[in-house]
C-alpha cells in the first residue's frame, strides 16, 4: 500500500497527540501516586513532586492543544532530554557512583560480622523459643489512622510499645538491638518506674531509643550509669516534636521529675513535625486540658499494638517482596541523579523554625515542667553529614544558630552535643558505626551522656 504524504503526516500528527494524552494521563497518575506515598512518609520530601506533578499534567495537557508541529517539537526534545538523563543514570551505576548504601556488605568487606538477617526474621527466629517477641512499634504508623472523632471519644493514640515484651529494633552495628520492654512499652528497665522521685526523663527520637548501638548502650542508659539516679527514656523511633511533647504530658505529669531533656536531633525534627501537625487528633495536645490518660490505659494500648503488629507481620512478607523490587528499579527512578543533586533532601531552612507551632510546643513543654518544680533541658544533636562534608558552616548548618537562637530566646538551657563533644574530636565519624551514616554508637552516646551530665551540673 502507497501511503500518500498527507496521510503520513496524518498519522504522525494522531501519534504525537496519543504521545502527548499518555504523558498528561501519567502526570496524572504521579499526582495520586505522591498524594497516597506523602501520606505514609514524611509529606516535606514529596513537595518537589506535587509541584513536578501538577506542572506537568498542565504542560501535557496545553501540548496534547498544540499544532502538529510544536507537538512534535516538543516531544522530540522531551525524549531526547529523557534519553540524556538515563545515559547519565547508566554511567553513574556502572561507576557505581551515587549507589544506596549497603551497610551489610560495606561492614563485612571492613573486616567485621554484621547480621544480614531482617528484623521479620528476627523476631520469627526468636519466636520459636519464646512466643512474647514484637517488632518494635513507631507511633508515627498511626498518624494517617487514628482520625478525631467527636462522636467517639475513645479513640486512641498509642505513644508507646506493646508492655513487657522482647522487642527487636533496629541494626546498625551489625548487632540488632533487642530489650524487654517496661510497662508503658518504652525502653526501660522497667524498675526505674518504681522510683519515689524520677531524677531524668527524656524525650526524642531513634537517638534516644538506641539505633546505632545495642541494647544498654543508649543516652540514658549511660546517664544511669553516670549517677546512679532514676531515669525514664520516652523515646522511640520516629518521633517528633509534637509526639514527643504529648508523650511529655502523659507521662511527665504523674512521674513529675526533676530533670526533663528535650533531645532535638537535627537531621529531621522539624520535618517530622511538619507532618505530625496535619493529626487532628494529635493536635489536641496544644489544649492545656487534653490527654489520653494512657498511663492508666496500658491494656487498650497493648490490645490495638498486638492487632496492628500481626496485621503488620502477616503483610511484612509481601511489603518486603516488594521492597526489594522497587530497590532493583531504582534506576527507572533516576535514583543516582537525584542523590546526587540531594533533590529529595528536606531542607529545614524552607520550613519556619520560629513558627507558632515549633515555639509553642517548646513553650508549652517549659511552662508543664515548671508546674511541678522540674527543669527543661534542650539537647541539640548534630548529624553525621555535618562532618563528612569538606567544607561547611557549622552555624548555619541546618539553621543552627537560629534553632539555638530561639531556645534560647524561651530561656531553656542549651546542651550543645556538636560544641561539648563532636568539635573535640580529630574525626568525629568515628562516633558513628563502622564511620557509616547513621545514628551515634556506644562510644557517641556515651560521650553525649558525659556532656549531658556535665553541662546539667553547671547550670545548677
Amino acid at each position: 500500500m502507497i501511503w500518500t504524504n498527507q496521510e503520513k503526516n496524518k498519522q504522525s500528527y494522531s501519534l504525537s497527540k496519543w504521545v502527548s494524552l499518555f504523558l498528561f494521563l501519567l502526570s496524572i497518575v504521579l499526582f495520586v501516586y505522591v498524594y497516597y506515598r506523602s501520606g505514609s512518609i514524611n509529606s516535606a520530601i514529596y513537595f518537589k513532586y506535587y509541584l513536578i506533578s501538577i506542572g506537568g499534567s498542565l504542560f501535557w495537557f496545553v501540548v496534547f492543544k498544540l499544532r502538529k508541529e510544536f507537538q512534535q517539537n516538543i516531544l522530540l526534545s522531551f525524549f531526547t532530554l529523557l534519553i540524556m538523563l538515563y545515559l547519565i543514570e547508566g554511567i553513574l551505576i556502572f561507576y557505581r557512583v551515587g549507589e544506596p548504601l549497603d551497610r551489610a556488605k560495606t561492614v563485612m568487606k571492613l573486616g567485621f560480622e554484621y547480621d544480614q538477617r531482617t528484623k521479620l526474621e528476627v523476631v520469627k527466629d526468636l519466636k520459636m523459643n519464646d512466643k512474647n517477641v514484637v517488632p518494635s512499634f513507631h507511633p508515627t504508623r498511626l498518624l494517617n489512622k487514628v482520625k478525631l472523632n467527636k462522636k467517639n471519644s475513645n479513640s486512641l493514640f498509642p505513644l508507646g510499645g506493646v508492655a513487657d515484651k522482647i522487642t527487636v529494633y533496629s541494626n546498625e552495628s551489625g548487632e540488632f538491638i533487642i530489650y524487654k520492654s517496661d510497662r508503658y512499652g518504652f525502653n526501660n528497665p522497667d524498675s526505674q518506674w518504681d522510683s519515689k522521685t524520677i531524677e531524668w526523663l527524656l524525650v526524642g527520637d531513634s537517638f534516644l531509643h538506641g539505633s546505632g548501638a545495642i541494647a544498654g548502650q543508649d543516652i540514658a542508659a549511660k546517664i544511669l550509669d553516670l549517677t546512679s539516679k532514676s531515669v525514664i527514656n520516652l523515646g522511640i523511633g520516629g518521633n517528633g516534636p509534637l509526639i514527643e511533647y504529648a508523650a511529655l504530658k502523659e507521662y511527665g505529669t504523674n512521674l513529675k521529675p526533676k530533670k526533663v531533656l528535650w533531645v532535638y536531633y537535627e537531621g529531621n525534627d522539624l520535618a517530622d513535625l511538619e507532618n505530625e501537625r496535619k493529626s487532628a487528633f494529635l493536635m489536641q495536645y496544644m489544649n492545656d486540658k487534653f490527654s489520653q490518660n494512657l498511663i492508666n490505659r496500658q491494656t487498650e494500648v497493648n490490645n490495638i499494638l498486638n492487632e496492628y503488629i500481626d496485621e503488620k507481620l502477616r503483610q511484612a512478607e509481601i511489603e518486603a517482596l516488594m521492597q526489594d523490587v522497587i530497590n532493583k528499579s531504582n534506576w527507572t527512578r533516576l535514583y543516582r541523579i537525584r542523590k546526587l543533586l540531594a533533590f529529595d533532601e528536606v531542607g529545614i531552612a524552607d520550613i519556619s523554625i520560629t513558627g507558632p507551632r515549633f515555639v509553642e510546643i517548646l513553650n508549652n513543654a517549659k511552662t508543664l515542667v515548671e508546674s511541678w518544680g522540674g527543669e527543661l533541658y534542650f539537647v541539640y544533636l548534630p548529624e553525621y553529614s555535618r562532618y563528612s562534608k569538606k567544607i561547611i558552616s557549622h552555624s548555619q548548618h541546618k539553621s543552627k544558630s537560629d534553632v539555638i537562637e530561639m531556645i534560647n530566646t524561651l530561656k531553656i538551657p542549651v546542651i550543645d552535643i556538636h560544641q561539648e563533644v563532636f568539635s573535640n574530636k580529630h574525626n568525629p565519624l568515628l562516633l558513628f558505626p563502622f564511620a557509616l551514616p547513621g545514628h551515634y554508637n556506644a562510644d557517641g552516646y556515651s560521650e553525649a551522656a558525659k556532656a549531658i551530665v556535665k553541662s546539667v551540673n553547671k547550670y545548677q
